[in-house]
């Protein structure tokens, strides 16, 4: 019976050190994308630019394609309104006049940035 109680309660450390490992985990990955999201939209609105990271093609287009790699006008009018969506959505803003703000910043620039071509 010993036996048994060691290997219960091996199983429940176990689980618990596992369901632990998990949500570190999937709160520094949360944490990480927020922050992403929140420095580009603080580098779009100083500079008027898109971010450096969004000017560089994803890395399959790099190793795969034999076309020099280069970043659309579509990709980046997805990458803003991926951002804008997430602002829509997001519970991080003091209040509602805050996130309003925000969010006309950001369409100003897409207004903007969709009669400019970035190649």
């Amino acid at each position: 019976m010993d036996l048994l109680a060691v290997f219960v309660l091996a199983s429940l450390i176990g689980a618990f050190m596992l369901v632990r490992v998990i949500l570190w985990t999937t709160n520094r990955a949360a944490g990480s994308a927020i922050t992403r999201y929140f420095k580009a939209s603080e580098h779009i609105l100083e500079t008027g630019e898109p971010p450096a990271e969004w000017l560089v093609p994803p890395l399959r287009r790099r190793i795969f394609s034999a076309a020099p790699p280069a970043v659309t006008q579509d990709e980046i009018m997805k990458r803003l309104d991926e951002l804008f969506r997430f602002f829509e959505h997001c519970s991080f803003f003091e209040n509602e006049w805050t996130r309003e703000q925000l969010l006309a910043q950001l369409e100003a620039v897409r207004a903007t940035w969709a009669k400019r071509d970035f190649a």
